[in-house]
């Protein structure tokens, strides 16, 4: 457990009877305290191996674990994904979407008759693993082969990237280079951000000379994907239990997990202590105010709040009319991207493939670059505006005033300004739009199958394959590209309508409820006032002591 966790978990009743004594502070998010101590018991990161269909991810994950507990011959259609961990006691559990869990037995989980968790469920495994012992802020990841189209995709990025440190790719020694469809996978970890090491697997089948030139060749390959190389590149052999450098890999990256314990947990957790400090400030009455400058105060506060109302509908307008072409560049990256496969597109379809793969995967990279270069840029922009306009009351410091809690996880750094606030990559998660997506990927699963149908009685003449081909192509590209952006744009408009009312109300409550604290505080200032010296004396020792408590922890 890190120092952090273990300081926030020990500060965590003294905090809470601090914040019963001050109804009047209002705090935001007011779920606060049980998320942070909810993180401080239990802070755990995933590691997801993706990696395609035989590429020996399961047979990896049994080898760490000590036994077949993962089953490592099933269908793409019928994989679902295992969070394995080490836990004194062993635990086997199915998870549906909706919350809804049930318990699994080994043989469940071996044999996969969990079909119930097909569309989206999931399984966990704590179990006694000696070789993850010390790695208690890791969870392995075995994500269904990529090979299995779109939904994979789904899987793997919009449910773990947000949650994740680092991906694994995992590359078996008998292929020795990676797969398009991990090309694919890559190119949008590489939108976000995400950190990639790779490992390649069933190492023993090629003499160690061979895998070291496979483990260069890979890395070459994924540097050149995503524009830098993997920060680690490591080997594995399960039959022969080898896993040295797999597990050196994976305490690389537990120790890599503090830094992010401290950016998610520890720092929006300091953020409310010192929102509540201030309020302790004013309670001890530090600018030494009396009933005459209290109000003076109040109605200055009053006079600031309607100011920056004004300038946060001027904002607010000006954020609306940036948005609306941001669409329409979207659009033109989805329309280029898939114009620029229209070959591959086409060979598709003549051999009878299935299209939804990689439009939809084109698609979603199309999105997520379009949302981080075109969408965020126009929201860190408003949230900096709207960030000047504060009454200097609410200024944002280095120890945050302006707490939009689970906004996007947006922290301020020190200053103020436009400069002051940082967004994460993607600001609308990629997962709202690809459910959107999915109808739109069966029509064009369907376009392709009409496609196959078209032109699977093919012709030896030359001639004729021509203008078969030039026929598909146009089918394609005046059918089939069109129909997809379109559906697409219709599932991404209320995505971005979405976020951005995020941001606004995000905004509206966080500033609501500095407003509420700092009027309810004045006022309780005036009635200690009012009830004598002794007694805001009294009072004010209780303050003191309670503000010591903030500062301490």
């Amino acid at each position: 457990m890190f120092k952090q966790q273990t300081t926030i978990q020990q500060a965590i009743p003294a905090i809470r009877a601090v914040v019963a004594r001050y109804p009047s502070w209002h705090a935001q998010p007011t779920d606060w305290l049980d998320a942070a101590q909810a993180q401080a018991q239990q802070f755990v990161v995933p590691v997801p191996l993706v990696g395609a269909f035989s590429a020996g991810k399961s047979t990896l994950i049994n080898a760490v674990i000590g036994s077949p507990l993962l089953s490592t011959n099933i269908d793409p259609e019928t994989a679902v994904p295992a969070e394995v961990w080490h836990s004194p006691t062993e635990s086997l559990t199915g998870c549906l979407p909706n919350g809804q869990r049930m318990p699994l037995t080994r043989d469940a989980v071996r044999d996969n008759q969990v079909q119930a968790l097909l569309g989206g469920g999931w399984i966990e495994a704590a179990l006694p693993i000696p070789l993850l012992q010390g790695m208690p802020h890791l969870k392995l990841v075995d994500m269904p082969g990529w090979d299995s189209g779109i939904q994979a995709h789904s899987t793997a990025i919009d449910g773990y990237a947000t949650r994740s440190l680092a991906y694994g790719v995992a590359v078996s020694a008998d292929e020795g280079n990676l797969r398009d469809s991990i090309r694919s996978a890559l190119k949008e970890l590489a939108v976000r951000d995400m950190p990639i090491f790779v490992v390649i697997t069933k190492a023993d089948k090629k003499p160690p000379e061979e895998v070291q030139a496979i483990q260069i060749q890979v890395a070459q390959e994924v540097e050149k994907t995503i524009g830098k190389p993997p920060f680690l590149v490591c080997c594995a052999s399960a039959r022969k239990k080898e896993l040295a450098s797999f597990i050196a890999a994976l305490q690389e990256i537990e120790r890599r997990t503090e830094t992010l314990f401290a950016t998610h947990a520890a720092q929006p957790f300091a953020q409310q202590l010192a929102s509540l400090s201030r309020h302790l400030d004013t309670l001890l009455n530090s600018d030494d105010l009396d009933t005459e400058k209290i109000a003076a105060q109040c109605a200055q506060l009053e006079t600031d709040m309607q100011a920056f109302a004004g300038h946060l509908q001027t904002e607010t307008a000006q954020l609306d009319a940036r948005v609306q072409p941001v669409m329409g560049r979207i659009q033109q990256r989805m329309e280029s991207r898939l114009l620029a496969q229209l070959d591959s597109l086409t060979s598709s379809a003549l051999s009878g493939g299935d299209l939804s793969g990689p439009i939809g995967t084109t698609l979603r990279l199309a999105v997520e670059e379009g949302m981080r270069d075109e969408f965020n840029p126009e929201v860190e922009h408003y949230l900096g505006r709207v960030a000047d306009g504060l009454p200097d009351t609410f200024k944002p410091t280095a120890t945050g005033s302006l707490n939009l809690g689970s906004f996007g996880g947006a922290v301020p750094t020190t200053g103020t300004g436009s400069g002051a606030w940082q967004l994460p990559a993607v600001l609308a998660p990629a997962m709202l739009f690809l459910t959107k997506l999915h109808p739109a990927v069966a029509v064009i699963a369907t376009v392709g199958s009409l496609l196959f149908g078209l032109f699977k009685n093919k012709s030896n003449q030359q001639d004729e394959e021509n203008r078969r081909r030039e026929q598909a192509l146009n089918q394609i590209r005046q059918d089939v590209i069109p129909a997809a952006v379109a559906q697409a744009c219709a599932a991404l408009r209320p995505v971005l309508r979405d976020n951005v009312a995020q941001a606004k109300q995000k905004i509206a409550d966080s500033v609501q409820a500095q407003q509420r604290s700092h009027e309810a505080a004045l006022a309780e200032l005036k009635n200690r006032l009012a009830q004598g010296q002794a007694a805001f004396a009294q009072a004010c020792e209780q303050y003191r002591a309670d503000q010591a408590t903030l500062q301490t922890t």
